[in-house]
């Protein structure tokens, strides 16, 4: 046998474990969760800020304007967004003065591991869109589901009623 084809990873709370290394995983969420949307738009808006600054994109490009002030990178900023917002947690993973004992997940560890492991990260934000595209695709699945008739309550809709015969208009 080749290829044995699975059935997709199911997603538990928006969240899924994945392999990056033999025996070492990262439990990655969702990029429909808040927490990361709202830090990435604040990451975006500083990028942005400095690229005004800068007029990055047109002929007057210029780095004088912020010749004397030292950037983090935009992959730090991007690495620390995932450690914060999308990587819960892991395991397999050890630090070199203590090997062999597994290491508790912290972001700040875990900047150090994608920063020597940029798969990491790549796979972290593969995984968290996969999660939520699957979401959408589970939403839109559901939404075309009609609701049984019921009596109005808010579980579906409401069935039809015919007015008794002779009902006085009031």
């Amino acid at each position: 046998m080749g290829i044995t084809i699975k059935k997709p990873e199911l997603d538990l709370n928006g969240e899924r474990w994945v392999e990056f290394a033999k025996g070492a995983k990262i439990l990655v969420a969702s990029f429909g969760n808040s927490a990361f949307k709202s830090h990435k738009a604040l990451v975006q808006r500083h990028l942005d800020a400095i690229d005004a600054q800068t007029k990055a994109g047109t002929a007057s490009f210029s780095l004088e304007p912020v010749a004397d002030i030292e950037f983090e990178s935009g992959d730090d900023l991007f690495y620390e967004l995932a450690a914060r917002y999308l990587i819960r947690d892991w395991q397999g993973v050890d630090v070199a003065e203590n090997p062999g004992v597994p290491a508790e997940y912290t972001p700040e560890l875990c900047i150090q591991l994608m920063g020597m492991m940029p798969d990491v990260y790549w796979l972290a934000i593969r995984t968290a869109l996969d999660i939520l595209t699957r979401a959408e695709e589970r939403a839109k699945e559901t939404a075309k589901k009609r609701s049984p008739p019921t009596s109005g309550g808010a579980t579906g809709r409401a069935k039809q009623t015919r007015k008794p015969a002779g009902s006085v208009k009031g």
